[in-house]
């Protein structure tokens, strides 16, 4: 629906929704909001990444952190999301089942729990869950500990050790050696599992051995195999439930939140056994964190005035309060929203000058939170927005025009076609203007003091001589290479692309029909000479139609901004970069690869100055850390640019969340925006780069595509 909304009536208000859904286009969300407690929650939770092994008998207790807020839309849910967002490849994040439509018991709890793990997909392999990754985990700790032991000597164990620490998730498949192997020795490898290893896990022999049957039945039947963990009563329900989070938790650290508590506001009872379940979590299961969010209200009428002092002192052990936010943080949330709709940065910003100018939200009375924030923004885009899309609009317009001269200078046909003609040569249309700011990828230690001329093949005739033609002779006996250069010696930028051997013939002939006044017999001069060339080989047969390069890629280009699924494809843009990179005559590429990144950076040189492109997702904030990490210990003048688009919004804010200052950021990191219609010139580009590939066009088409996306090269070879 908002789609055809876009299409006729301008973009949807993008605060049309002032309550939090956790969908991936919504995170990572506002990075500056409740930025302290976000950063605490996730530095305790990557304190626990340690492995397991390493835990000390002490360690067998969990935390528990209770975040109030004074009243909602304070961004508690957001704040879990944006958590769970973070610490998605070093943690488990569960989520607790308390809602008033169910009640509120162990039995419940595991039954969720439960159904989390058999849903969510394993970190090592897609073909598991994370129920059996965890479960192959542990076989493979219990027959480690015996040959650590000594009780299983080496042999007897068809996989090698290594293979057990590193590759368990695939090696316990059904029909392995392995598991068959297992299967038959579960009940002497329980039986005999060595005291520590028990009290590391926290289970007794008899505990182990019920989940290494119920972990190899699950493997071999599926989940037929849980039917021992239904229908149990509220303290049996406990004890699995607790049993297995530490099973969990001895693999990976477990984030467990408890939300959306409004429903049970005024209970009389709910209280006493939510609390129930989150202190008996936090006292047998270590490695965990359990998050508690709710507003004040919830908190005084269902659990600080009916808990007794003891609970009550184990909830409040680790309080974190959300507190209103800044000006600088409401600017952020607001202008992440706006990038849902194509408007440009400047845009974004008088709309936020504008909030805070409406609501004076730099009173020091103001009281800003994150839905009256959004709230303020959407009745603002209702009433207002038609000025700044209208301003957009008309910015737009003004940008494609100034793209157009890039055709004119690429474009040199008409140039020979007319000097083969015998007509007036065209008129390039650059301005001088242009070729001032021009050099930035094309530098030149001396630059011609002469102005630019309209002819770049022209050479001002010598004064001692009356004949016209002296300059055309030097052109051609230049171009047979053998004639002395006419054209300015400056140092060129970069030297025009030479013509191909038709257009150079016919370049010739047109320039000997001006000197010989167009006669009907061009083979002939009047002292009866023959040209070399006219008497070496007969007249070539016209050339064939060469393809319209420009007219094709305005074309498609147009085709693709008629698309409403058009996307940021950056796989597809590194490997355009990639190509036309190591072809550009203004700079240097190389290629590097990074930890946490699944394709190549690519490094660009240009003027002294190195230029460091990612092209992983925006999502991926761990590479990004790395790389930004890696840049700052390097001490090397350089810059890191990342692509952005609406589709795929890059966020320097998620810094902020590694402990880099914004300043950091803003010397480092330049986001390369791109509207669609610069996404769609980059696709038609590479469309006829691709078709071009290993034909006599791809040299055409290659300088066509650079030319074309010179304003690109630019924006990112530019200095921050």
């Amino acid at each position: 629906m908002r789609t055809h909304l876009q299409m006729t009536e301008g973009p949807a208000n993008p605060f049309i929704d002032d309550i939090f859904l956790n969908h991936p286009d919504v995170l990572p969300g506002a990075a500056a909001i409740h930025h302290s407690t976000f950063q605490s929650i996730v530095d305790s939770v990557e304190a626990f990444v340690s492995p397991s092994e390493r835990i000390s008998p002490a360690d067998t207790i969990g935390r528990i952190v209770l975040i109030t807020a004074p009243r909602a839309g304070f961004g508690k849910t957001h704040l879990a999301a944006r958590i769970k967002k973070q610490l998605r490849s070093s943690a488990t994040t569960l989520t607790l089942p308390f809602d008033p439509s169910r009640p509120v018991s162990w039995p419940v709890a595991l039954n969720s729990i439960l159904r989390q793990f058999l849903n969510e997909p394993a970190r090592r392999s897609s073909d598991l869950c994370l129920f059996a990754e965890s479960g192959h985990f542990l076989l493979s700790q219990v027959i480690l500990s015996h040959r650590n032991a000594g009780s299983l000597k080496p042999g007897q164990c068809p996989v090698e050790e290594e293979a057990l620490r590193s590759e368990f998730f695939s090696i316990f498949s059904p029909g392995s050696e392995l598991m068959s192997w297992t299967d038959h020795q579960s009940r002497d490898l329980t039986r005999r599992a060595e005291s520590n290893f028990l009290h590391v896990l926290g289970l007794s022999a008899s505990e182990l051995g019920f989940w290494v049957r119920l972990i190899i039945d699950f493997t071999l039947r599926g989940e037929s195999a849980l039917e021992p963990l239904r229908g149990l009563s509220n303290g049996e329900a406990r004890e699995r439930m607790q049993q297995w989070l530490r099973i969990a938790t001895f693999y990976r650290p477990n984030l467990i939140i408890a939300d959306g508590l409004d429903g049970f506001f005024q209970s009389e009872t709910a209280g006493l056994e939510i609390a129930g379940i989150l202190t008996g979590i936090r006292e047998s299961v270590p490695r965990s964190i359990t998050l508690i969010c709710l507003n004040e209200d919830i908190w005084k009428s269902v659990f600080e005035d009916r808990l007794p002092s003891a609970w009550l002192d184990r909830l409040t052990g680790e309080k974190e309060k959300l507190r209103t936010i800044t000006p600088e943080a409401a600017g952020d949330l607001v202008r992440n929203r706006l990038k849902r709709i194509p408007l440009s940065e400047s845009q974004a910003a008088r709309f936020i000058e504008r909030l805070k100018t409406d609501h004076l939200w730099i009173d020091s009375e103001a009281k800003l939170y994150p839905r009256a924030v959004i709230r303020q923004a959407r009745d603002l885009w209702a009433s207002d927005s038609d000025q700044f899309l209208k301003q957009e609009s008309d910015s737009g317009h003004e940008e494609i025009e100034e793209q157009e001269p890039l055709s004119s200078i690429t474009d040199k046909v008409a140039f020979f076609e007319a000097l083969a003609e015998d007509r007036p040569l065209p008129k390039t249309s650059v301005e001088t203007s242009e070729l001032k700011n021009g050099d930035e990828l094309f530098p030149c230690e001396t630059k011609p003091v002469e102005p630019p001329r309209l002819n770049p093949f022209f050479a001002p005739p010598p004064t001692e001589r009356d004949s016209k033609l002296v300059g055309i002779d030097s052109i051609i006996e230049d171009i047979r290479g053998t004639g002395k250069t006419v054209v300015s010696e400056a140092a060129a930028p970069t030297p025009p692309p030479l013509p191909s051997q038709e257009e150079r013939e016919s370049f010739e002939a047109g320039l000997l029909r001006l000197k010989h006044g167009n006669r009907q017999d061009d083979s002939k001069s009047p002292d009866g000479f023959t040209p070399p060339h006219v008497r070496q080989k007969p007249m070539a047969p016209p050339p064939e139609k060469k393809p319209d390069w420009m007219a094709v890629l305005k074309s498609r280009e147009e085709g693709l901004l008629e698309n409403p699924s058009l996307r940021l494809d950056l796989e597809k843009v590194e490997r355009f970069i990639r190509k036309i990179g190591v072809q550009h005559p203004g700079l240097s590429q190389s290629e590097e690869r990074f930890p946490s990144s699944r394709t190549v950076c690519v490094r660009w040189n240009v003027r002294g100055e190195s230029v460091l492109l990612g092209f992983e997702s925006p999502q991926n904030v761990y590479f990004w850390n790395n790389l930004l990490q890696q840049s700052l210990a390097s001490n090397r003048r350089e810059k890191l640019a990342a692509f952005s688009h609406r589709t795929e919004a890059f966020d320097p804010g998620l810094f902020s969340s590694f402990g880099f200052s914004p300043a950091v950021a803003r010397d480092r990191i330049d986001v390369i925006e791109m509207n669609d219609r610069e996404l769609a010139m980059i696709y038609a580009t590479d469309s006829i780069i691709s078709e071009s590939e290993n034909t006599v066009e791809a040299p055409a088409a290659v300088q066509i595509a650079i030319r074309y996306l010179d304003p690109l090269w630019r924006r990112i070879s530019k200095a921050i």
